[in-house]
């Protein structure tokens, strides 16, 4: 058995579904992406996001110099929580996406068990995803490997998995087999994503203004991107963290069907722990509230409830928000407080 085929059989028992192997060259679209977005959304002006996507993550190299190949892996995160009933719930609530909920919890782990594997086999490593200092274009890598497609909202799709797929990257020296690409259109005239998403980050097909995505505003590791504009933070709706929108409005997504958690997943957001919910309750993220939480928390809150009809039951707690020593998050609670007022009349 060939080192490629021993390191795909350890990622199977692991419960990777998705092993691809690519070259260590560099990923050219990548680049062409990160010039787009510095043209219409000036990167460099925003040093904490810049370091998490720019130019030099586009060459394998640059993160190990002898790297030979990238493995890809991939896990389905379309889930069910049996326990979950709250998209019965209608009452005042946030949003919780699939991605805080699931996309990451089921990778987590299985990076570090491969990078162990590989490297007992004599080969120096270096794991890829978002819990490390150091990112690979895990998108690029996993189209340009076979394992799937680039839909319009920039998103990687699994032919079996839609683009609910967790993916992470193991880099190394080692010389493994290659997978073969395969190039295809799988969204055809299809626009649902683009005509869907509620920030018009998607601005055209297979382009994304990530300083205008919800996911990206909402992630921590993209902070601080500054203060989000009014106008903006309206669009962002009652979604608490991340946006499910462009992939649950898109035609191949919605042949998924989510597989069934014997348990449910402990998160944390900005430290707080996130329920395994796809709607929260009002009352209960105000329970949240009640203690001290980290200030990005409290600011996602304020623009989320803000958001909410019905939310008036809030205005206690951000009311208590204008006396933060965090200046954004008296400037949204305030907002919050206003929009609260104007849905009441």
């Amino acid at each position: 058995m060939s080192l490629t085929s021993e390191i795909k059989e350890y990622a199977r028992g692991l419960g990777v579904e998705l092993f691809a192997v690519t070259s260590a060259k560099p990923f050219v679209k990548y680049l062409e992406m990160v010039s787009e977005l510095e043209t219409i959304g000036n990167l460099k002006d925003v040093p904490i996001l810049y370091r998490r996507v720019n130019e030099s993550m586009a060459d394998p190299r640059n993160i190990l110099p002898d790297a030979e190949s990238l493995i890809v892996l991939g896990v389905p995160c379309k889930l069910q929580n049996p326990a979950d009933d709250s998209s019965q719930y209608d009452g005042p609530h946030a949003n919780l996406s699939t991605y805080w909920r699931h996309n990451r919890p089921v990778i987590s782990g299985i990076g570090d068990q491969m990078a162990e594997y590989v490297q007992k086999r004599g080969f120096e490593v270096k794991l890829g995803d978002y819990g490390k200092p150091w990112h690979m274009p895990l998108k690029a890598a996993a189209v340009r490997a076979g394992l799937g497609h680039y839909g319009k909202n920039t998103l990687f799709y699994a032919t079996e998995f839609g683009s609910w797929v967790a993916l992470l990257g193991v880099l190394t020296n080692a010389k493994l087999e290659l997978s073969e690409a395969r190039a295809e259109d799988i969204c055809g005239k299809c626009n649902a994503c683009v005509e869907a998403c509620p920030t018009g980050a998607i601005y055209e097909p297979y382009k994304v203004d990530i300083l205008k995505c919800r996911t990206y505003l909402h992630h921590p590791r993209m902070q601080d991107v500054g203060e989000i504009p009014d106008s903006l933070r309206e669009k962002m709706g009652n979604w608490l963290c991340g946006c499910d929108i462009c992939q649950d409005v898109c035609p191949i997504n919605r042949k998924v069907k989510p597989r069934e958690l014997s348990t449910s997943f402990k998160v944390k957001w900005f430290d707080v722990p996130i329920p395994d919910k796809a709607r929260l309750p009002l009352s209960e993220l105000l329970q949240f509230l009640e203690g001290e939480v980290n200030p990005y928390f409290e600011r996602y809150a304020a623009i989320c409830i803000g958001n909410v009809e019905g939310a008036e039951e809030a205005l206690p707690a951000l009311t208590r928000m204008l006396s933060s020593e965090e200046p954004l998050v008296r400037k949204y609670a305030d907002w919050a407080i206003n929009r609260l007022r104007k849905h009441k009349t």
